[in-house]
């Protein structure tokens, strides 16, 4: 029987009517297979900007939340079916929502309104915790050996370059990697009693693999292309077969993880796994204690390029270590980004701007 594959933001070639449209409601019960792409709202108005980045109209921002919780909901349901799920790591990219509320400031003819909005990404709609992404450019990518992916390699749907990798993965096999082997580019999260496979973005030239037929005034697929996209998809089922094959490995019964029932060498081994794994524990909490000294350390830089509060933040402990007194305002009808007393008592109003578009 034919699997059915439904992708989401990736169109394969030769296979368009896979294709549904993120801003749809769509089911994904029909798919055998899922192959998402993640997306920044697409469609949608943004008539405005706020600190370098899109910011939606209210309409906007609600219809694409009610994408995201939609897109959410169907992947988890879908995982929790036993069923694979494919993500594509593109560009990470932030943009503001509104909230729906706002805020007032003065009163008559200088009241003013200011619409309250939140910082959000385009890979909100995981129902998985994949790690920390990270935006970076690399083209060197590792691969760890699992031969599941083979076919990954041999049908050379490979990424040139990726454009993110994750930082602090767990519950997941590690598949790809940078040349840093904490960089991943690729793994397998079991996710219900289905899999979460996140893999380097496959990029195709559409330009190259489209020709344009005047007469009909249509564009249609090259052999290559088709050659391409039936590469992908063999690639896709034949992953989709071989974790689907392991899944149905007997788990191991309860009785048979007791003491008595294992060798020395089974409990050797499963005590250096315990240590290890305490060590690791150890280790993660002694990195999180420097992460937030080195935050503390860096958080001067940000008076080179920041902007927003961060700059603000940054300004006020400059100010401090100077010997200042410095705070932030806000009342509610008179905000201040800074009230500032010197060290011989004068006192101060601060106002910060930063750069939008260059890194100083």
């Amino acid at each position: 029987m034919n699997k059915k594959i439904f992708t989401i933001g990736y169109e394969i070639p030769g296979r368009s009517e896979d294709l549904l449209d993120f801003t749809s409601n769509n089911s994904l019960m029909d798919a055998d297979i899922v192959l998402f792409n993640t997306d920044t709202p697409y469609g949608l108005d943004y008539p405005s900007t706020f600190q370098g980045k899109n910011s939606y109209t209210e309409d906007a921002s609600f219809d694409y939340k009610e994408q995201l919780k939609h897109w959410r909901n169907e992947l988890d349901n879908f995982l929790k079916t036993g069923k694979i799920v494919f993500l594509l790591l593109s560009k990470k990219e932030e943009f503001y929502l509104a909230t729906g509320e706002k805020q007032h400031s003065g009163t008559g003819r200088n009241r003013q309104t200011t619409n309250i909005v939140n910082l959000h990404d385009n890979y909100e709609f995981l129902p998985v915790n994949i790690g920390r992404i990270t935006v970076a450019t690399g083209k060197h990518i590792e691969f760890t050996g699992n031969t599941i992916f083979n076919e990954f390699l041999v049908n050379k749907v490979t990424m040139p370059l990726y454009t993110v990798y994750l930082e602090n993965v767990e519950n997941a096999q590690v598949i790809f990697t940078g040349k840093d082997k904490t960089k991943t580019l690729g793994a397998v999260y079991k996710s219900g009693d289905g899999h979460l496979v996140v893999l380097p973005y496959v990029k195709y030239d559409e330009e190259k693999f489209t020709r344009y037929d005047e007469k009909e005034d249509k564009s249609y697929w090259t052999e290559d292309a088709i050659k391409f996209g039936n590469n992908f998809i063999d690639c896709l089922l034949s992953i989709n077969q071989q974790l689907a094959q392991e899944s149905k490995k007997t788990p191991l019964p309860k009785w048979a993880t007791l003491k008595q029932f294992s060798t020395e060498k089974e409990l050797e081994t499963k005590k250096a796994i315990d240590k290890n794994t305490k060590e690791i524990e150890e280790i993660k909490l002694r990195n999180e204690k420097l992460q937030v000294e080195l935050e503390e350390e860096q958080a001067l830089k940000d008076l080179l390029f920041e902007q927003g509060k961060p700059l603000e933040n940054a300004v006020i402990e400059s100010l401090k270590f100077l010997g200042y007194q410095a705070e932030n305002y806000d009342d509610g009808e008179l905000e201040l980004d800074q009230v500032i007393t010197s060290p011989e008592g004068h006192r101060f109003i601060g106002e910060c701007e930063g750069k939008d578009n260059k890194d100083i």
